[in-house]
């Protein structure tokens, strides 16, 4: 089995550590951060997330700390009223074999880093790889204190801005999307019950769109604000927002979400930035995964489900038995195209969204209400994206897809 050093210990990082030591592999994370803490607010896991998270062993911690939603819904921002709605709860189960479900960030952290210490994964807090160089046998990665740590391959899970990346490719800036997000959570017992639907909402309008969810058993009302602007320099999960900007981003809408923004007291905001899809994530023995390789803008809520697939089919690929570069290139290939795909569908969601206005924002709306009408049409398109399950092959996937039940 092989030493495998890991840059990055967030979610697909943990994840791959995880997976990977499942397999007998000797696993080191090496975690910039001088404690193992998750910034963030409510993730959301489909099925096809949950089917590797199951392989994994923690879809029980995982249900234990979620919320499962009644249904994906986008409504009118202004009015309210529901455009589309597609059923989650049981259909998700039945359907496509897992839950579809709503989880704090630093919950999922938490389970797959004691998962991943329990398989026996070794995580090096204050360790920071900047760097690397390697051979026919080995690679060493350095330090941003100067050491150098030997292993078999590196995987940079080390996020938007990898240092990895930039080792392996050369300088790039990441590009900004038009869009800044803000974040909150709120206690659900300070609104009346039932005022925010339990569902996976989002409310639509000219310029922004806006996402409400439960999370903790419905103990918090997640709350995800999306605006264009020109331009952005800093790409933060860490900057205080101005809860008076937001709230006056959204005046006039729906009177449930101002009266939930109200309660918005410390919001975050940053920028969304992103890369075009990369020619390549691997050289020899080092490979990228999650955002360092494919940042996931969050319009179809699939970054984090992207990264922990990356993590499953990684660990598989560098289990087969060969040598460490070739199975490094299988991963890259199987994941290039998948991931490739969901950036453009997550790009053109954020113009579906935001297209309100004049012409194209009346065919849009038209488009939307056909939706409405036609629901198992929308979960047709949906289930392409839900259905994978990289744990299976991908002719028994689309078996399964092929020989269940219609909605």
């Amino acid at each position: 089995m092989a030493n495998i050093l890991i840059s990055g210990a967030g979610l697909g990082g943990l994840c791959a550590a995880l997976a990977l030591a499942r397999r007998g592999h000797c696993v080191r994370v090496a975690e910039r951060t001088e404690s193992l803490t998750e910034v963030g607010a409510g993730i959301q896991l489909s099925p096809n997330a949950m089917h590797v998270l199951r392989d994994l062993g923690v879809e029980p911690a995982i249900e234990r700390a979620a919320f499962e939603p009644e249904a994906a819904v986008i409504r009118d921002g202004r009015s309210g009223k529901p455009l589309v709605s597609v059923p989650l709860k049981d259909r998700c189960r039945s359907r496509l074999g897992a839950p579809y479900l709503h989880i704090h960030r630093a919950d999922l952290h938490a389970a797959l880093a004691q998962a991943a210490e329990a398989a026996g994964a070794e995580i090096l807090l204050g360790t920071e790889i900047t760097d690397y160089a390697q051979d026919e046998a080995d690679v060493l990665a350095e330090t941003a204190d100067g050491a150098r740590l030997k292993a078999d391959a590196l995987i940079g899970a080390d996020g938007l801005r990898s240092p990895l990346r930039q080792a392996m490719l050369g300088p790039s800036a990441p590009r900004f999307t038009g869009h800044i997000a803000w974040r909150a959570t709120v206690p659900a017992d300070r609104l009346p019950e039932g005022a925010i639907p339990p569902d996976a909402t989002s409310w639509i309008g000219e310029g922004r769109h806006l996402v409400t969810y439960y999370l903790r058993g419905g103990a918090l009302i997640n709350v995800v604000a999306i605006e264009e602007r020109g331009e952005w320099t800093e790409e933060s999960w860490h900057r205080p927002g101005d809860p008076a900007a937001l709230r006056a981003a959204f005046e006039g809408w729906d009177e449930r979400l101002t009266r939930l923004l109200t309660l918005c007291e410390a919001p975050f905001v940053w920028g969304l930035f992103d890369h075009t899809p990369l020619d390549r994530w691997t050289e020899d023995r080092v490979a990228l995964l999650g955002d360092a390789a494919h940042p996931m803008p969050p319009f179809m809520a699939q970054g984090a489900a992207m990264a922990i697939e990356d993590a499953w089919v990684l660990a598989e690929s560098l289990s087969r038995g060969d040598d460490i570069a070739s199975g490094l290139s299988r991963y890259a290939a199987q994941r290039r195209p998948r991931t490739a795909r969901l950036q453009r569908v997550s790009h053109a969601n954020a113009r579906s969204f935001h297209r309100q206005a004049g012409l194209k924002g009346r065919l849009n709306r038209v488009v939307l209400r056909a939706g409405g009408m036609a629901p198992a049409l929308v979960a047709r398109r949906l289930d392409r994206i839900w259905a994978h399950d990289v744990t299976q092959d991908s002719f028994a996937a689309g078996q399964r897809l092929h020989s269940a039940p219609q909605s």
